[in-house]
């Protein structure tokens, strides 16, 4: 489908107040009249969601404000993962771009319109997808440019091409591979230590994430995500509202309150400064790391 502007995806589960807030935070943009937004409702795993559910549903049969509302209600409870993949699936089967938010986001009043120009920039370059979300980095006072260039994807507001997601091997075929390679581990490392003991505990059952499938498919094809320096999203999830992120102030950041003029960084331009300050947001604790290893080791003799 043509459109100037790329749709929003919006998945969501049993929070009303978080959606609402989600919603009223992209109102707030200017391009939100011309975007097509697409809604994905999972389904209830009991009672007390079902209630819960059923309000959610009502405020996503009362959205307005967009060139087209699409709703897809889940009958049974697929799981974030499961939801996102084949929902995304889905929309690329009718767009070439899509941008994707989770309930529990906020917005800035410039969201879209750095998303859409970033899509527009790097279209024809060698990017996996663009990060709406910034940890709180430290730049060189030098810097000059309004994004910058990192080897992990952001599943914190963000958005990608259908061509990029087709690329992402959900079944990680060549893991047995990489696990047993220091140097592999060590390089997908650089952007966080958590990235490869994450990888491992989904492929061993132990979380299901679509967000380090993608993001190790990225690592794969050597394509980074850019990111801006100013966040246009907050996460509204690290109250304790969520399954996948704890309570914490760890993650948290001002939104951009103004409009920027975007000086788009080179994809392959990366900064070791940014880098080490980025990496550090997510890096584990000396204990996690030695847990980590032990379960490595583990995984590396029963296999």
């Amino acid at each position: 489908m043509d459109n100037k502007f790329a749709p929003v995806v919006i998945f969501t589960f049993n929070r009303p107040d978080h959606l609402t807030k989600l919603v009223d935070s992209l109102k707030a943009n200017k391009e939100c009249s011309k975007t097509d937004l697409i809604v994905f409702c999972d389904g209830a795993k009991n009672g007390k969601q079902d209630v819960d559910n059923q309000n959610v549903i009502q405020i996503i049969n009362n959205i307005s404000g967009f060139a087209i509302v699409k709703k897809i209600f889940r009958e049974t409870n697929y799981g974030l993962a499961r939801n996102i993949i084949e929902g995304l699936n889905w929309v690329f089967a009718e767009y070439e771009t899509a941008i994707v938010l989770e309930d529990d986001l906020l917005v800035s009043p410039y969201f879209l319109s750095y998303m859409n120009r970033a899509f527009d920039y790097y279209s024809d370059k060698n990017v996996f997808s663009i990060a709406g979300y910034s940890p709180r980095v430290q730049f060189p006072s030098d810097y000059q440019y309004t994004t910058y260039s990192v080897m992990r994807n952001c599943s914190w507001g963000w958005g990608t091409w259908r061509n990029r997601w087709n690329q992402t091997d959900f079944d990680v075929k060549d893991f047995a591979e990489f696990i047993s390679d220091k140097n592999q581990r060590r390089a997908f490392n650089k952007a966080g230590s958590d990235l490869w003991p994450m990888l491992l505990k989904q492929q061993c059952g132990e979380i299901n994430s679509w967000s380090i499938r993608f993001c190790y498919s990225a690592f794969k094809a050597s394509m980074p995500t850019i990111y801006p320096t100013k966040s246009y999203i907050e996460n509204n999830g690290a109250d304790g509202s969520g399954t996948n992120v704890k309570s914490t102030s760890r993650y948290v950041t001002a939104l951009c309150d103004k409009p920027i003029e975007q000086v788009f960084c080179p994809p392959q331009e990366s900064c070791s400064e940014i880098i080490s300050s980025f990496k550090r947001t997510y890096d584990c604790s000396l204990i996690r790391q030695l847990i980590n290893y032990i379960k490595l080791q583990k995984y590396l003799i029963t296999r």
